[in-house]
């Protein structure tokens, strides 16, 4: 039977906390493949149960963890996302799960998903100890990703916005309250870095009605700072460096106006070999619903398989 305990790892001084998926038949005495997983952004762990149990039954001892300043996770302030902290998070699991009984150091993979799948990117590409890397329908640069959701004016108005609140903390006293911005709302003084998608919308709403469950457990609002840091991240061409250890990336080619195309491919033709496309017909949120995660879940065992098997 697969078996599930909550454990927690230092990241940088910051507890975090994350759940470990035993796969049947795991013995302390061997020497096993190891994942560790991570949502996209803003995003809780407790929506990688499925995740977690589909790796595991394929075999895999899976960390799946909670960045810092989110879900059980510690961090002050809450809810502050910087990209380069939530990589050292995913180093710091593995620093972790290598030292687990049973462990074999030298078949280590990473999934990602979303932003997540940027943040795996990234650290592929710093840590030679990642033997394979999955980034599902990866946001890969910060930048684009807030210009694809905005008009040229809007994405103007967000740099200009982002320049006033960094001279207002060179002023504020070490001890304020950091700024927040709703998710899909606006501050009080109409800052809105992302626009929600109407369709992305229904289609969560249309969920909740039909399962009684939100289909993400995300957090309700960031600092403002952490759009910044946000803006800052790119794993376009960090990408290029995780050669020659695999790298994929799994595609969601129906209509996604999440995780922009244009970084997506740019970073696979930066890859170096082993790398691998998978193009899956299934729209934005869909990999996160049973059916498609079956077939994103799929993907990635089978690319873990030959490359970590």
């Amino acid at each position: 039977m697969i078996s599930r305990k909550t454990v927690h790892f230092t990241s940088e001084g910051v507890r975090c906390e994350a759940d470990l998926y035993k796969p049947a038949g795991f013995e302390t005495g061997g020497r096993h493949p190891a994942l560790v997983i991570g949502h996209g952004f803003t995003v809780a762990r407790s929506n990688l149960v499925e995740e977690g149990r589909l790796f595991a039954e394929a075999g895999y001892l899976t960390l799946a963890i909670d960045y810092r300043h989110f879900g059980g996770s510690e961090g002050t302030p809450r809810h502050r996302l910087y990209p380069l902290n939530e990589v050292e998070d995913f180093r710091s699991a593995i620093d972790w799960l290598e030292t687990q009984p049973g462990v074999d150091p030298e078949r280590m993979g990473i999934w990602g998903t979303s932003f997540g799948g940027g943040i795996v990117t990234y650290t592929a590409a710093q840590d030679i100890r990642v033997r394979a890397c999955v980034a599902q329908a990866p946001i890969l640069d910060g930048d684009f990703w807030i210009r694809s959701l905005n008009r040229s004016s809007e994405y103007a108005a967000i740099r200009e916005y982002l320049v006033g609140a960094r001279r207002r903390r060179a002023t504020r006293s070490a001890d304020a309250d950091e700024p927040r911005v709703p998710l899909g709302g606006s501050t009080a003084d109409g800052f809105t870095p992302m626009p929600v998608d109407p369709v992305m919308v229904q289609d969560v709403t249309d969920w909740l009605a039909r399962t009684g469950e939100p289909l993400m457990h995300a957090a309700p609002e960031l600092t403002v700072q952490s759009f910044e840091r946000l803006l800052e991240f790119d794993a376009v061409r960090a990408a290029a460096k995780i050669a020659p250890r695999a790298y994929c990336i799994v595609q969601l080619s129906a209509r996604d106006v999440l995780h922009p195309n244009q970084p997506i491919q740019e970073a696979f033709r930066l890859a170096g070999e082993p790398k691998q496309m998978v193009s899956i017909p299934i729209n934005q949120l869909d990999g996160y619903k049973p059916e498609g995660r079956a077939q994103t879940i799929g993907a990635a065992v089978a690319f873990f398989d030959r490359h970590l098997k």
